[in-house]
């Protein structure tokens, strides 16, 4: 029986700036071999690789921003009511 000293390793790999269309696995697999030349990890059969859903939406355009954000508050409370309850908020 092999005897395990060191359990899970999670790293955070850095990736450039994901924009909708751009081809994800491509871009993954590129940060990895690259992290693991530039930090001497050594990546192995099995190991696990998991890509947030925050980075798999931006590469489908799948999320809200700030704009369509504010213009479902407003069309769902109005504008005059939302207005009124954010006044106190000063930049």
């Amino acid at each position: 029986m092999i005897e395990r000293n060191v359990g899970v390793v999670a790293r955070g790999i850095r990736a450039p700036i994901v924009k909708k269309g751009d081809d994800l696995e491509n871009i993954v697999v590129e940060s990895i071999i690259k992290a693991g030349k530039s930090d001497d990890i050594c990546f192995n059969n099995k190991d696990v690789v998991a890509v947030t859903e925050s980075l798999l939406a931006r590469a489908q355009g799948n999320f809200a921003t700030i704009d369509n954000i504010a213009k479902d508050i407003n069309n769902k409370f109005g504008e005059d009511e939302v207005r009124s309850n954010i006044s106190y908020i000063k930049p």
